[in-house]
């Protein structure tokens, strides 16, 4: 394969796209849409009402005066006691202190509590420090050294906002792709370009680069905006800038770019076998939903939105984008093309 007539074709490509105002409105109005509008939709409302992390645990005047180690506690009350590694259940405790104890059906205030798990409880006016809890409430307390549930839910927003990277350069191509040869169809040069002396393989290269470039660079110029806004919303309330992390950068740089292929590639082999615009695009957009499945699985729970998952999303892209590649030049043939639209 010669590269410079793959090359000579993206140049003719850039120079069509230029004159096509549904491409220009594409590469300029998506990514401000999923850059900008979007993060700020989803995100101003629940910064609002997040809890602000906290500086200085709260002043709560414990005095322990009994200290218990190893017990299992239910249906009572418990006052300035400090518990080491305790079940409490059904209990009412008042100014005490928790070090690796699990709390069940309780109902604690004003105390001390330090890597212990609450479940079904509320805990009230007392400070936190790496517990978790499930299933509860945690009026006027403070969380130190872990994220409140807030803080959590909001992190996880943001992750879910990546679907949106993976998106721009997947739904980009469905417009541009679609003009690729129908477009020239109907500007009746597609006969000339396919006489060319280039071979099935420049041509499809060249194709698929002229719509992979823009498409991955206004992605990636849109990463910028996304992150200054994702920042300055929720850094009053995470007390440090979130982004860009390894699971942003793995998502905008890794698989990004291959779901970017994925949808070129099989956007122009649509677009090579009809014959309108629209039935292009809409056959074309199918190409998403892999990557809408994977981010609802993630946010379902069912996985864990890590930079493990990202790789590993990132390598099936990658080995998917290879067979429809092989695909692509099985089925790429201009001469059925120029007999067809004939």
């Amino acid at each position: 394969m010669r590269f410079e007539k793959s090359w000579i074709i993206v140049r003719k490509e850039f120079s069509e796209f230029r004159k096509n105002k549904y491409i220009l409105y594409s590469l300029f109005l998506m990514p401000i849409l999923m850059a900008v509008v979007l993060p700020t939709v989803y995100l101003v409302p629940i910064s609002t009402f997040a809890t602000p992390p906290a500086n200085h645990p709260l002043d709560l005047g414990i005095s322990i005066v009994q200290e218990l180690q190893g017990s299992n506690l239910s249906n009572g009350t418990a006052e300035n006691i400090r518990f080491f590694n305790t079940n409490l259940d059904n209990m009412i405790v008042y100014k005490c202190e928790f070090f690796n104890c699990s709390i069940v059906n309780s109902v604690v205030r004003d105390s001390n509590l330090t890597s212990s798990t609450i479940t079904n409880s509320v805990v009230e006016h007392s400070n936190l420090r790496f517990s978790a809890t499930t299933d509860s409430s945690t009026p006027g307390s403070l969380f130190l050294g872990s994220q409140s549930e807030s803080e959590k839910y909001l992190v996880l927003i943001i992750d879910s906002l990546l679907m949106f990277f993976v998106l721009i350069p997947a739904i980009i191509p469905t417009v541009i792709a679609s003009y690729s040869f129908v477009g020239e169809k109907l500007n009746k040069s597609l006969e000339p370009l396919l006489a060319t002396p280039t071979s099935d393989t420049e041509l499809l290269m060249g194709k698929t680069l002229a719509i992979f470039i823009p498409s991955v660079l206004v992605t990636w110029i849109s990463l910028l905006p996304a992150v200054i806004i994702v920042d300055l919303v929720t850094y009053p309330i995470l007390g440090y800038y979130i982004l860009p992390n390894m699971i942003w950068i793995i998502g905008v740089f890794f698989v990004a770019p291959l779901f970017c292929i994925l949808s070129v590639l099989v956007n122009v082999i649509i677009s090579a076998r009809v014959s309108d615009v629209r039935t292009s695009q809409q056959i074309g957009s199918i190409v998403v939903l892999p990557a809408i499945a994977f981010f609802i699985v993630a946010l379902a729970g069912i996985v864990v939105l890590n930079e493990v998952y990202m790789l590993l999303f990132g390598t099936a892209i990658l080995a998917i984008d290879l067979v429809v590649f092989y695909v692509a030049l099985r089925v790429f043939q201009r001469e059925e093309i120029l007999v067809k639209w004939k």
